[in-house]
């Protein structure tokens, strides 16, 4: 089934699914309704309660909270319009109170204060509980499929990190749900504030390791500058760790100068600075789990050990010394390239092929294919079981131009085969096929291989990683290189998604300016 397929079906999924709780809570909440009154320290006094207007409502029951000293009143529709409800003090000289109920035309009960007081709305947080925990489930079956089918497909980091984000909600609102609140927990303007909340509580939670990671960041830079060099790229980690750490806590700022420049008890204030919070909360969300997202994937990706049934293993290049040797980095595939061909033929007894992938960059004495190739010599690798692919100059191109000589090479046995065995038949052969009759490996740094992976598939070429270990200070940059590269890469999709996600929060902001739910 086609992905467009799909997603138009979750949605007809999840839009049915939305209006059966919206019939669903309308028959559970309509009808029936707890009034309450705080009557402070009197809570030990006798009360009783009447209403102005028969025809409205009636009451069921009464019953006093005294560890919350509240008075409540239960009641049931019998018609529409609106009646006061008073609560009288059975002593004298005690002032009478009283609130207003109004039955809708629907049959739903509320005060006069608004519809923001709609109670008996609990089920609402075992619906979004629910919804939660639907999408993770769903989240994690295809995070699953993701990694059996290809797991070096971008929708692993996509899926690994909304299913973050999905469970991570559940264990809240099942919390919401269970831990002791108010009285008010069963209001309208309570649950809508806990719903408005939900793009706050992730990043709130995850302060402490944005915190860490930043820290880790700038000390991780600061020993790669000092070890490699100043570059731009190298800077990364220092910025990214900034950007996460004013998101975090840009909010709290904004919060206090609008407090501080106008009316504080100002709805359109209140209004304006959750708007900009949610804004802001939801996209350091989104960054933080698809973060997360790549971190997995990654994890994933470097830890796995291809079937020891490869015929080719590509040696991704990575930059040469001045006098065209290996660097560290470079020497590390090449040295992860020749552990996996030495544990291949002890286990299997079969050779591979070595490929070494990259092109001679303007500042290098030759290509770094070449330099490869040497270093594969010096270490006692024959040199007819070494192929060169020499004009990538990214990692794509190394993927796409490796594959170009593979195919050449493996048509070029496949000939001489054909031609030994005596077999001249001028039937077409048909064209083979990369994972069933080319199997093909590829040996990179451990951070590398995700992305890498990613760009063999796309290829058609089905190849399986190993990823060579690098320095801590190294990793940790090359990490946040390696998730900006894989958001640049859907960047359509990702900014899709954050417009969804604004829409979102426009929307249900504008619902709850409208009708005063706060």
């Amino acid at each position: 089934m086609k992905p467009r397929v799909k997603y138009v079906k979750r949605t007809i999924v999840a839009f049915i699914l939305m209006i059966a709780f919206t019939v669903i809570n309308f028959f559970v909440v309509r009808g029936k309704y707890e009034a309450r009154f705080f009557v402070g320290e009197d809570s030990a006094k006798a009360f009783s309660v009447s209403l102005d207007r028969e025809g409205v409502v009636e009451i069921t029951d009464t019953y006093m909270r005294t560890e919350q000293n509240v008075y409540c009143v239960k009641l049931k529709a019998v018609g529409k319009g609106d009646a006061n409800l008073i609560l009288h003090y059975e002593e004298a000289g005690e002032e009478d109170l009283s609130t207003k109920i109004i039955v809708h035309p629907s049959g739903i009960i509320y005060t006069g204060e608004g519809i923001s007081n709609i109670g008996n709305l609990n089920i609402i947080r075992y619906e979004i509980a629910f919804i939660f925990l639907a999408a993770s489930v769903n989240l994690f079956i295809s995070l699953r499929k993701s990694i059996k089918e290809n797991m070096y497909s971008y929708r692993v980091m996509y899926f690994a990190g909304s299913f973050v984000f999905s469970f991570v909600n559940f264990l809240f609102w099942v919390f919401y749900i269970f831990m002791p609140g108010s009285i008010w927990e069963d209001r309208l303007f309570v649950i809508v504030t806990q719903i408005e909340s939900t793009c706050s509580r992730l990043p709130l939670l995850f302060f402490p390791l944005v915190l860490i990671l930043s820290v880790l960041l700038t000390v991780s830079n600061i020993a790669l500058l000092k070890n490699e060099g100043f570059r731009f790229q190298n800077m990364l980690g220092i910025a990214l760790g900034l950007v996460l750490l004013v998101m975090s806590v840009l909010p709290f700022a904004l919060y206090y100068v609008m407090y501080s420049v106008t009316d504080p008890i100002s709805y359109l204030t209140a209004f304006t600075e959750n708007f900009f919070e949610m804004i802001f909360y939801a996209v350091l969300s989104y960054l933080e789990c698809m973060l997360v997202g790549t971190l997995i994937g990654t994890l994933k990706a470097q830890k796995f050990v291809p079937k020891f049934d490869r015929d080719y293993i590509i040696i991704l290049g990575s930059g040469l010394r001045s006098d065209g040797t290996v660097t560290p980095l470079l020497k590390s595939r090449a040295d992860r390239a020749i552990r996996f061909a030495k544990q291949q033929k002890e286990k299997t007894g079969k050779d591979l092929i070595f490929v070494g992938s990259g092109g001679q960059g303007v500042d290098e004495v030759i290509s770094e294919a070449q330099a490869i190739a040497n270093y594969l010599i010096s270490q006692g690798i024959d040199k007819e079981k070494i192929l060169l692919e020499e004009k990538s100059c990214s990692t794509y191109e190394n993927m796409k131009f490796s594959k170009e000589v593979i195919l050449d090479h493996y048509n070029k046995q496949t000939a001489e085969n054909r031609d030994n065995t005596g077999n001249t038949s001028a039937q077409k052969v048909p064209a083979p096929e990369f994972g069933k009759d080319i199997k093909v490996a590829f040996s990179t740094t451990d951070y590398h291989v995700f992305r890498s992976g990613r760009f063999a598939y796309k290829l058609g070429m089905n190849a399986q990683g190993v990823g060579a270990h690098t320095k801590w200070y190294f990793y940790i940059n090359a990490l946040i290189r390696e998730f900006a590269a894989n958001m640049k890469a859907q960047q359509n999709r990702h900014i899709g998604n954050i417009i969804y996600i604004i829409l979102l929060i426009v929307f249900i902001l504008a619902v709850s300016f409208k009708f005063n739910i706060f």
